[in-house]
């Protein structure tokens, strides 16, 4: 059975640095931020997250936002506000944390993150599309700093389609997953975002993107492969959903296209034992039309 999410407004996403993004990513120039929440210091980030507790009730927060040159959330700052939200309000959090090293994930950890997004560059295209100089011995140094020091759970992301539309390393990225045997990996499609260089590209085709998600089934065998919420959308993520679907190459999508369904409030990569807990917790209405 396949689960649907729908994290808004139960598990919203908050940036603690507007649209600013050091980086400066082709397909992305920072106005991907401007979807999310602003926040601009840690006393605006627990104000705005105990209204949101009063008026929707929610139960956590994705805390993201743009990257250092270096690749890294720059969150020290907020850090022990995130342990104040979770002393006061009780809310999971979920950092879109970056590239890791092992002060940064042991100070993630004495914080009290619960899980960390953590989305892998792809190390072909990294240098020319994020701006961002990184190989492959930068993402097994964050896997294994995140594993060894960090919060207790780390959802894998993979963007495919970052070669312009094209096809780079996703299959190596999946298969660099192996030796981590993450409980689940999000796989997002690249998008046309208007006023970047990457407007006018076309994405990968919803087959190629079925190739992607075989694999992963195949190496990640304990894995759940979720179809996260940055995809193009209409008849292209319809014709994608049906698609895994039917071959069983899916366990979670956010905000589906093809059919009608009892959304899970929160976001799609929660672990199963947070989300059961929630879903007691908030009886009836964790999982609502």
């Amino acid at each position: 059975m396949v689960r649907a999410y729908r994290p808004l407004p139960k598990f919203p996403s908050i940036s603690i640095t507007g649209n600013w993004c050091a980086l400066n990513c082709k397909y992305c120039r920072g106005r991907v931020l401007n979807e999310m929440m602003h926040v601009y210091s840690p006393s605006q980030l627990y104000a705005l997250c105990r209204k949101l507790k009063e008026r929707y009730g929610i139960v956590g927060c994705l805390i993201s936002g743009g990257f250092t040159r270096s690749g890294k959330l720059p969150i020290k700052a907020y850090l022990s506000t995130i342990r104040d939200l979770k002393r006061d309000l009780g809310l999971i959090v979920s950092v879109h944390a970056g590239m890791v090293d092992r002060k940064y994930a042991e100070e993630l950890r004495r914080a009290g993150v619960d899980i960390v997004d953590l989305c892998l560059p792809d190390p072909k295209v990294s240098g020319e599309v994020m701006n961002l100089k990184i190989d492959w011995v930068d993402i097994e140094n964050t896997l294994d700093n995140l594993q060894k020091y960090g919060p207790p759970y780390t959802a894998p992301h993979i963007l495919i389609g970052a070669n312009y539309g094209e096809l780079a390393s996703e299959f190596e990225l999946v298969s660099l997953l192996r030796d981590y045997d993450p409980y689940v990996l999000v796989l997002l499609v690249i998008l046309n975002v208007k006023g970047t260089p990457f407007e006018n590209i076309s994405p990968p085709s919803p087959m190629e993107v079925v190739k992607v998600f075989d694999h992963a089934r195949k190496v990640l065998s304990r894995a759940e492969l979720a179809l996260g919420c940055m995809r193009p959308r209409g008849s292209y993520s319809e014709e994608l959903e049906l698609s895994l679907m039917e071959m069983g190459l899916v366990d979670r999508i956010v905000l589906p296209s093809s059919f009608k369904a009892n959304y899970i409030p929160l976001c799609c990569s929660l672990p199963r034992e947070i989300e059961e807990e929630v879903l007691r917790l908030i009886s009836g209405q964790g999982v609502s039309k």
